[in-house]
C-alpha cells in the first residue's frame, strides 16, 4: 500500500523525553500498516483531523484535570520497601522523579480526545492517555496506586509481570486479544477510579486496578493502563495496534468515500 494510502495515526508525547516510547510505539504502528505521526504541544499546529489517535504514556495528568477519589492512606513497611526496591528497582528510583506535570500536553490531548470522541475516530490510550481519556469524560482518578495495593509489591517494570484479567464477555478488548487472560507491563503509579458515563471497565488485575476501559457504544474507544509498545515481540500485544490501525482505515476510506 502506498504511503499515501495509509491511514496516519497521531501519537502524543511531551516536548522533552518520551524518545523511547515514541519510538517503540511507531514501530508498532509501521509494523500494523500505518504511518505515525509524533505531535507535542511545542509542533502542536492545532491540526487534530489524523486517521487515529494514541494518548501515549508520560507524566502524571496535571489534579487540575482530573476529579480525585479519595484513598485512605496506608503505612508500608520498610521491609516491604526494601523488598521492592530489590525485585522491582524502576519502583525505587521512581521515588527520586522530579514529578513535574505537562498542562500544556494535558490540553492539547484534551482536544484530540474531544475531536476523536465527536467524530468516532479510532483512539487508544496507554497508561497516562488511558487515565486522560477517562477523566476528560468525566470519570475519576486514585493519585496513588499504593492504597489498593496495601502489603503487596508495586510491579514498575517494562516486561510482563502482570496478569489482566476480563471482567466480562463480549468486549472490545476480547475481540482484539482473544479470551485468556493478558501478560502486561507495568509502569505507573496513579489509576482509574471509576470510569466515565459512556465508558465501562472491561479488564482488572487481581489487587483490583482497573487496567481497561472502552466504550459502551463504539468500538473506536480502548484505554489500556499497560504499555503495549514494548511488549512489540508478544503478538497479543501487536493486535492492540493492529485493531486501531485497521479501525483507522476503515474512518480513512468512509471519510474518502
Amino acid at each position: 500500500m502506498a504511503v499515501n494510502n495509509k491511514p496516519k495515526i497521531a501519537v502524543t508525547g511531551p516536548n522533552s523525553s518520551g524518545l523511547t516510547a515514541w519510538l517503540f510505539t511507531a514501530l508498532n504502528v509501521r509494523l500494523a500498516g500505518g504511518v505515525p505521526v509524533r505531535v507535542t504541544p511545542d509542533k502542536f499546529t492545532g491540526h487534530i483531523d489524523f486517521d487515529g489517535v494514541i494518548i501515549g504514556g508520560g507524566s502524571d495528568i496535571h489534579p487540575d484535570n482530573y476529579t480525585k477519589q479519595a484513598l485512605p492512606k496506608v503505612e508500608r513497611s520498610m521491609w516491604l520497601k526494601m523488598k521492592e526496591a530489590l525485585v522491582y528497582p524502576m519502583e525505587f528510583l521512581s521515588r527520586f522523579s522530579t514529578g513535574e506535570y505537562d498542562k500544556a500536553r494535558d490540553a492539547m490531548e484534551q482536544e484530540f480526545i474531544d475531536y476523536a470522541m465527536e467524530h468516532d475516530k479510532p483512539i487508544l490510550g496507554i497508561c497516562r492517555g488511558h487515565q486522560l481519556l477517562n477523566a476528560e469524560l468525566g470519570g475519576s482518578m486514585y493519585q496513588s496506586t499504593l492504597p489498593l495495593l496495601q502489603e503487596k509489591m508495586r510491579i514498575r517494570s517494562p516486561f510482563p509481570r502482570k496478569k489482566v484479567i476480563y471482567t466480562k464477555d463480549n468486549t472490545l478488548i476480547n475481540d482484539i486479544v482473544g479470551d485468556d487472560p493478558i501478560r502486561v507491563n507495568a509502569i505507573h503509579s496513579q489509576a482509574i477510579a471509576e470510569p466515565a458515563d459512556s465508558l465501562e471497565v472491561t479488564g482488572k488485575e487481581k489487587a483490583g486496578i482497573n487496567q481497561v476501559v472502552e466504550s459502551k457504544d463504539s468500538d473506536n474507544v480502548l484505554g489500556v493502563q499497560w504499555h503495549p509498545e514494548y511488549l512489540f515481540y508478544m503478538k497479543t500485544h501487536r493486535r492492540i495496534f493492529q485493531w486501531l490501525v485497521q479501525q483507522a482505515k476503515n474512518s480513512k476510506n468512509n471519510k474518502e468515500g
